[in-house]
């Protein structure tokens, strides 16, 4: 067993062109080790342009040892006490972090991103409401896209998708407008299970959103 673990990763540097595959652990798994405390810092994590902060504590952890589909090693958080993880980034490092993944999406379909604006708000602790209006150029023509959209998320940890929309300025801003209001409608009013997006055996107890200048995204984690 190890008493306590932490591990810094301020100041480190994300370079991610393709995100890659969740990793879905094979049985069998075997006991791994135990960790009393864990800590994880992350101060300044950087992604091109951007900056975001990471914080993360949980007590009485219990690791098995496991591999993917491929082979490869990895461990698998099987058991914790409790644990609590906070996001934190400004709306300008996010702003800038989705220009950067717009822009390295677009580029290989021949489109150059030239501006991206997002605006933010929450009406509560479990409610937030986005506004992307992105304008992009290919070969001589230019078309900005609009999209709106909000996420409420209940007691249960149930997101329901709502308010979705997409508006298109010039041929290829309508274009486009066209094809993403075809998904919109599709996943109007969708619900996603947040319990789903479990950490191992490790379920979400709660889940709390904050947006002012920074957007903040706090959650609880812990035994089944």
């Amino acid at each position: 067993m190890l008493g306590r673990v932490v591990v810094d990763l301020s100041g480190a540097v994300l370079r991610v062109s393709v995100p890659p595959p969740r990793p879905v652990p094979q049985e069998p798994r075997e006991p791994g080790v135990t960790v009393g405390e864990l800590q994880i810092l992350g101060k300044s994590i950087g992604y091109e342009k951007s900056r975001l902060d990471l914080g993360l504590n949980a007590r009485n952890l219990r690791f098995d040892f496991a591999h993917d589909g491929t082979g490869r090693a990895m461990l698998v958080l099987a058991d914790a006490t409790d644990g609590h993880v906070d996001l934190k980034m400004s709306k300008r490092d996010l702003q800038s972090a989705l220009l950067a993944g717009a822009t390295t999406a677009a580029k290989p379909h021949g489109v150059a991103i030239q501006d991206l604006q997002l605006n933010l708000a929450s009406s509560g602790p479990r409610s937030l409401a986005g506004d992307l209006r992105v304008k992009a150029r290919k070969i001589i023509m230019s078309g900005v896209v609009h999209l709106r959209g909000k996420i409420d998320i209940d007691d249960g940890l149930i997101a329901t998708l709502s308010n979705l929309a997409c508006g298109g300025e010039g041929m290829i801003g309508s274009m486009a407008a066209a094809m993403i209001n075809t998904q919109l409608k599709a996943n109007e009013g969708k619900k996603i299970p947040l319990m789903a997006f479990s950490m191992g055996d490790v379920s979400l107890h709660d889940v709390k959103i904050a947006v002012t200048d920074v957007v903040e995204v706090t959650a609880e984690f812990g035994r089944k």
